[in-house]
């Protein structure tokens, strides 16, 4: 009897163990595959709408596209010589050069950008107005060069013409030809973009003899930090680069300068934009412009290069008119007296406008107009004037 109880007792408690185990399984969730995949979706669209939020927030800058043009800035923006500069056009008298030069001259900056970019030359050279001239077409410096690309009289040729009547330094559009053309020789000459540019600043002979001087091999930062080059000429360089990187992204310096982006996309050629007519005879500017009922200030900044406010005497010349006009000035052209030049004169001691206007019979006026003077203008002795008959 003891022994079949025990019997029981044991299947018993194996009985109750089992029910026990069942309940605890019964109480575990099963896996639903649906449930579980769209609880991941839900998830993943959550992280996405905070990493959204986030962005939106703290807006990613984007790079400027046009900096993949700029070359020599990405390469040398973090240059020593090139941070120290950049400092320095940022100080209060400097960035008011810089700010006027990128502003205020946007037809020649646009007109610079798109010749640079045509000829498939280093972007960065759109600058360089900036650093020869502010851009200004009529600057002069104390060594004498001359207009927005700065030449010199003695390093014109064979790029532009300059004589008595004609000085093509002045014109934007022949100036920067003719720089282009310069820079590209340079190229040629030293097979390095920063040295060519480097040689139009000191000149090609100088060049040449640091380079000589200093053994071969050695690039333009080498030249300048181990005195090879005038100061001048190595500070050019990280000028430019400076320059450059300031006007590209002026945001990133914290400073506003506009970029003319949308005129430049919209630019046509020179071309498109004027009218090239051909002039045999000497005539007086400003009859040109009564007669056509153009205002004489534009015809006279379309044609800066005839510095006397004639078209040259003995020679064939080519006007620069506003797009759609040559029609207008071909059938104008029989209305405008030609001149005649029959005094060269040269001044002495006593001489003045009033007494030479009187000499010969012609106005005071006129005279200035032909020698591009003003009328209270201090003749100086041996000055050459001309005196114009009309005929």
């Amino acid at each position: 009897m003891k022994f079949r109880r025990k019997i029981l007792l044991q299947i018993l408690s194996i009985a109750l163990m089992s029910s026990s185990l069942i309940f605890a399984v019964a109480d575990v969730p099963m896996e639903n595959p649906k449930i579980e995949k769209s609880a991941k979706i839900k998830q993943k669209s959550a992280a996405k709408k905070s990493k959204q939020k986030k962005e939106s927030e703290n807006p990613k800058k984007t790079e400027n596209p046009e900096l993949a043009l700029f070359k020599i800035v990405k390469e040398n923006s973090e240059r020593e010589e090139v941070v120290f500069w950049k400092q320095e056009f940022l100080k209060e008298r400097r960035f008011k050069f810089l700010k006027k030069a990128a502003e205020d001259y946007p037809e020649y900056r646009i007109f610079v950008r798109a010749a640079v970019r045509e000829r498939g030359l280093p972007a960065e050279l759109e600058y360089l107005p900036v650093i020869e001239s502010g851009y200004n077409t009529r600057a002069k410096s104390r060594a004498g060069a001359i207009g927005m690309w700065q030449f010199m009289s003695n390093s014109v040729r064979p790029y532009l013409k300059l004589n008595e009547y004609v000085d093509e330094r002045l014109d934007p559009w022949k100036s920067t030809a003719a720089g282009l053309s310069k820079l590209e020789y340079n190229y040629k000459v030293f097979g390095d973009w920063l040295l060519a540019i480097a040689a139009y600043n000191c000149g090609n002979g100088k060049m040449k003899a640091a380079i000589k001087k200093a053994g071969e091999g050695k690039d333009f930062w080498e030249l300048a930090k181990e005195g090879f080059l005038p100061k001048q000429t190595a500070d050019y360089i990280p000028e430019l680069i400076a320059v450059a990187e300031i006007c590209l992204e002026p945001e990133k310096f914290g400073v506003e300068i506009s970029y003319y982006k949308n005129e430049f996309e919209a630019l046509q050629g020179e071309e498109e934009n004027y009218d090239f007519v051909k002039v045999e005879k000497p005539y007086m500017l400003s009859a040109i412009a009564k007669e056509i009922e153009l205002d004489e200030s534009v015809l006279k900044s379309l044609n800066p290069s005839y510095t006397k406010g004639f078209t040259p005497p003995f020679a064939e010349s080519i006007l620069r008119l506003p797009k759609g006009m040559e029609q207008t000035f071909s059938a104008a052209l029989k209305n405008i007296k030609e001149l005649e030049f029959p005094f060269k004169y040269k001044v002495v001691k006593g001489d003045s406008l009033w007494s030479i206007s009187r000499r010969y019979g012609v106005s005071i006026n006129l005279i200035c107009e032909t020698n591009g003077i003003k009328e209270n203008a201090i003749l100086k002795i041996n000055q050459i004037l001309y005196i114009p008959g009309i005929k």
